[in-house]
């Protein structure tokens, strides 16, 4: 139900009215609330991948894109993707996003703050590498923090390129996290609270 109101004097959405609206639908594995609004109709054929080097199998569209939804207390959970992924934010509240190089690299932690504020620092748009790990939660989740959540949720959207397929995700195992946590002992809490719990399906 709208019950309050932006500056302009309209209803304010909440995240049960994004949801509907949009037609989102529980994300598995990852978490959060999606719905997919583009797949390129072009694929790339399956014997591409051995000319770049790329060991995936299978044919893959060229891009794809959804909405993505999280509410306050969800998370994304860390997870690493074969294809680099942008995200754009469209509304609610900023998003952390915690980015981890895999090892052999000189880079390490990343966080990100995607959002509209880009005085605080906040961009609306933010590229992960592919098979970097990669985990999200709304500004006010991020353990040790004072802020607090306007709107309760946050819409962002994900282009995937190329195109998003189960075969090329892989949500992090409790030994890969530990292992993460080692490696970066300063966002260990962070890390902890993106883990997926014990039990939940992986892809």
């Amino acid at each position: 139900m709208r019950t309050r109101s932006s500056r302009y004097g309209a209803p304010m959405l909440t995240a049960d009215d994004v949801a509907r609206e949009l037609g989102l639908e529980p994300l598995p594995f990852e978490g959060g609330y999606f719905r997919e609004t583009y797949r390129a109709p072009g694929v790339i054929p399956s014997s591409a991948w051995g000319e770049v080097g790329d060991g995936r199998e299978g044919e893959r569209n060229f891009a794809t894109q959804i909405y993505y939804m999280l509410r306050t207390g969800q998370n994304s959970a860390l997870h690493r993707v074969a294809s680099d992924e942008c995200f754009h934010f469209y509304l609610g509240d900023p998003v952390v996003q915690l980015v981890l190089k895999g090892e052999g690299t000189d880079e390490g932690a990343k966080r990100v703050r995607i959002g509209a504020d880009l005085a605080r620092g906040e961009r609306p748009q933010h590229v992960v590498a592919a098979g970097d790990w990669q985990g999200a939660c709304l500004a006010s989740d991020v353990p040790g923090t004072d802020e607090s959540a306007r709107h309760g949720f946050a819409l962002l959207g994900c282009t995937v390129a190329p195109g998003f397929d189960w075969r090329d995700f892989e949500l992090v195992t409790a030994e890969q996290a530990a292992g993460l946590k080692r490696r970066f002992p300063e966002e260990a809490g962070l890390v902890g609270l993106l883990t997926p719990v014990e039990g939940r399906e992986r892809a």
